[in-house]
């Protein structure tokens, strides 16, 4: 299991946010409670323990009461006490949601929650299988059974008390920087399709929204003392409006909530989806309901309708022509938002894009022969617009190349005058003979087919006439396959 952690922090942007005069506590109203949980998240823990005092410090100057649990001190029983009765709750720490990359089983007793201390001693060390826990939402709602993980049993709760967390009525929840939570994928994974990430934040607000009462959801990457602030500060103003209010940038788009009838998830693409709010958008912190604008409806815009290859497609050729294929005529369309992708370096593979004459249909092909068994992404970009100016929903998609590509009938390879070596390899990669030879002009062999050699980089060219007749031949810049 890879750590679920938003490791880069993104800069925010300021925005015209209208902020009211802070809360005061009038006669015998209690102040709100605000509690913020650091979860251990490696040598990540010092800048989030710094993100957490910023939050505390905007939420004190609101006239908020503020509660702080850090790692190494953030346990689940330190945790549990400190929210009960908490009006917002902030966490900042390590993200574990579904559906994810290592399996399609979803586990509610560690998803979908906070990636807490095992214990006080262990520092802030964030090993998911010795000194970090995830509590997930059965943690939360106080559902988990002796027959979950042994680690969440044993360290959420659940063997010494099953009560899950008690939180203020209609508290707000807040994730920062928590993987997952606002839609995103894990940042060494390409960003997660309109679809998935509607599923992440679905799955992610749930427990809270339908377990547990909460009023709204909010999950951002571009921290979240701004907002915070904003929610406290306007407490009257439609959790709708703040979000918009406090957009980084991107554009956001409502979505019908994957898991709860009647509930609005509303999400933002900037680098991956980094934005979230799911709830109901006309909900106040005060408990009322106030206006509110909409962003554009997921349905009222167009989007991929297929990928070919499918997503998730093994076995691809080397020398694909990838199609994407849309819901409506669109523009914008060009190799700068149509965008394949090395998966492994993350470099952009030079590609030609072309639209049909249908405007719904774009066709991607590489320049060059892309790697044997090697994973690519391809990125459709929001910048794509149909004729009304609506923006496409953000799209992606990968697929792994095969390991050999056969080629009946055979091809040309056309070479660069110069000296070339041709081998012959063993079933383990190991070379059994070689052959030498210097092009005086520029030449030609035919080639039957193109593969990856075991514990060769690349991809080779088996030649089947001329002097390199059996000879498998590397390909390289002064070699080219017509």
């Amino acid at each position: 299991m890879r750590d679920r952690l938003r490791t880069i922090v993104i800069a925010l942007v300021a925005t015209a946010a209208t902020v009211a005069a802070p809360l005061a506590a009038h006669g015998s109203v209690a102040p709100p409670k605000v509690v913020i949980i650091v979860g251990p998240t490696g040598s990540y823990t010092a800048n989030y323990r710094s993100q957490g005092d910023d939050i505390a410090a905007a939420a004190s100057a609101d006239g908020a009461n503020v509660v702080k649990v850090y790692s190494p001190n953030a346990t689940w029983s330190k945790v549990r006490a400190a929210v009960a009765g908490a009006k917002i709750i902030v966490y900042l720490g390590h993200g574990n949601g579904y559906p994810n990359p290592y399996g399609s089983t979803f586990y509610p007793d560690r998803t979908d929650g906070w990636g807490l201390n095992r214990t006080t001693t262990h520092g802030d060390s964030d090993d998911w299988s010795t000194t970090m826990v995830y509590c997930g939402e059965k943690a939360l709602l106080g559902t988990l059974t002796s027959s979950d993980g042994s680690a969440q049993w044993s360290y959420c709760g659940g063997s010494t008390n099953t009560d899950g967390i008690a939180p203020a009525a209609g508290f707000v929840m807040v994730y920062s920087n928590a993987c997952y939570a606002p839609g995103a994928n894990e940042p060494q994974n390409p960003d997660a399709t309109a679809t998935v990430a509607l599923k992440h934040v679905s799955y992610y607000s749930r427990p809270v929204l339908a377990g547990l009462g909460a009023s709204g959801y909010f999950a951002t990457d571009h921290g979240a003392a701004t907002l915070v602030s904003a929610i406290l500060s306007n407490p009257d103003t439609s959790y709708g409006n703040l979000y918009l209010d406090n957009l980084p940038n991107g554009d956001p788009i409502d979505y019908p909530h994957y898991l709860l009838s009647g509930t609005r998830a509303w999400l933002t693409h900037t680098s991956d989806y980094t934005y979230a709010f799911a709830g109901n958008p006309g909900r106040t912190l005060n408990g009322g309901t106030a206006p509110y604008d909409s962003p554009p409806s997921a349905s009222s815009l167009p989007s991929v309708t297929s990928f070919a290859p499918a997503p998730g497609a093994t076995g691809v050729g080397m020398t694909p022509s990838v199609r994407v294929t849309f819901s409506e005529p669109v523009s914008n369309v060009s190799s700068s938002t149509v965008v394949l992708w090395d998966a492994v370096t993350w470099k952009v593979v030079p590609a030609s894009v072309a639209l049909d004459s249908t405007a719904t249909v774009a066709t991607l092909r590489p320049r060059s022969p892309l790697q044997p068994k090697h994973r690519y992404a391809l990125r459709v970009s929001s910048w794509i617009v149909d004729a009304d100016n609506n923006q496409l929903t953000y799209a992606s998609m990968l697929f792994t190349t095969t390991l050999t590509q056969t080629y009946s009938p055979t091809r040309s390879l056309t070479f660069v005058a110069g000296s070339y070596t041709g081998y012959k390899f063993s079933s383990t990669g190991a070379i059994l003979a070689t052959r030498s030879y210097t092009l005086a002009r520029a030449s030609g062999a035919p080639t039957s087919k193109r593969s990856g050699i075991t514990g060769r980089s690349g991809g080779w060219y088996y030649i089947t006439a001329g002097v390199w007749a059996g000879y498998w031949m590397k390909e390289g810049s002064g070699i080219t396959l017509q």
